[in-house]
């Protein structure tokens, strides 16, 4: 039973998690490739991610 809960854990909470730094990784190599902006880092991508959120809800209805 542990052995599920800390498989359906790292599915549900980890792996998404390394996705995303593993993403915006990327992201910055390229941008820093192409010389389009050379400075970013993963508090880049939270803000990103943040607005991207905040935007869905807006759309949808959700008012702060």
């Amino acid at each position: 039973m542990g052995e599920l809960l800390s498989k359906i854990w790292y599915f549900l909470a980890i792996l998404p998690f390394l996705i995303f730094i593993e993403a915006s990784n990327k992201w910055g190599n390229f941008l820093k490739k192409k010389n389009i902006y050379n400075h970013w880092d993963i508090w880049h991508a939270y803000l990103l991610l943040l607005i991207v959120i905040f935007i869905i809800f807006w759309i949808n209805g959700y008012r702060f």
